[in-house]
């Protein structure tokens, strides 16, 4: 009796966290309208601005030791906070909503399959929840929502050719943002960043994937 009460708090607990992760995810709608609305100045403060909230979550009282690796994920924080502003100002606001949406629906399928399906570990060491099923699940949403917005964002802007090739590298840079993310929080032994975000944590848990993708992306617009 004790047992299927655990069980089915256990299966409420995750169906609460399923629906706030979905929810704190398409709140990346606000960001979208801030790159049409805002200046590219005002957009710039705004992103440094998030750059030290999520400073903050990485030098927060929760861990005393550990320093230089909090050193090195902070560093990481602000050249993707550099990295996602080089994107706004030279590809365009198209370049950078297309960014969002890939990065936000390749996390969404990853965390969607790997619950749904679940299936063998990716990485136990690092994540124990995160499996194969997901990242299978985070490359087929990523690409479906890449295909939906590819007419658009050429129409929108020229400067910089999106390929597919170009495009499975921002998907698996999302992934790969995701995976640091928790390497670094197994690190420093810690569930979640903050608890600004329902079922999804802090500021850096919820903008892993988009650091790293627009490192990527940025360094292709570089090259290209």
């Amino acid at each position: 009796m004790e047992s299927s009460m655990f069980e089915d708090k256990v299966l409420q607990e995750e169906k609460n966290e399923f629906f706030w992760r979905m929810c704190s995810s398409f709140l990346f709608i606000l960001i979208v309208v801030l790159l049409f609305w805002v200046p590219h100045m005002t957009f710039s403060v705004i992103c440094w601005g998030t750059c030290a909230f999520m400073m903050r979550e990485i030098f927060s009282n929760k861990v005393t030791k550990q320093m230089p690796l909090r050193l090195l994920m902070a560093t990481f924080c602000c050249i993707g906070t550099g990295s996602f502003i080089y994107c706004r100002e030279h590809l365009g606001q198209w370049g950078c909503v297309f960014l969002i949406c890939v990065s936000s629906f390749t996390d969404i399928g990853a965390y969607s399959f790997g619950k749904i399906l679940k299936g063998p570990k990716l990485c136990p060491r690092i994540s124990p929840k995160k499996t194969w099923a997901g990242v299978v699940g985070g490359i087929f949403l990523g690409n479906v929502i890449s295909y939906c917005l590819k007419s658009p964002f050429f129409q929108m802007e020229r400067t910089f050719v999106v390929d597919f090739w170009t495009i499975q590298m921002i998907i698996l840079a999302s992934i790969g943002g995701d995976l640091l993310e928790s390497w670094f929080k197994r690190k420093i032994r810690v569930k979640d960043m903050g608890n600004l975000f329902p079922g999804h944590g802090g500021i850096l848990d919820r903008l892993d994937s988009l650091l790293l993708s627009s490192v990527v992306l940025a360094i292709m617009g570089v090259l290209y």
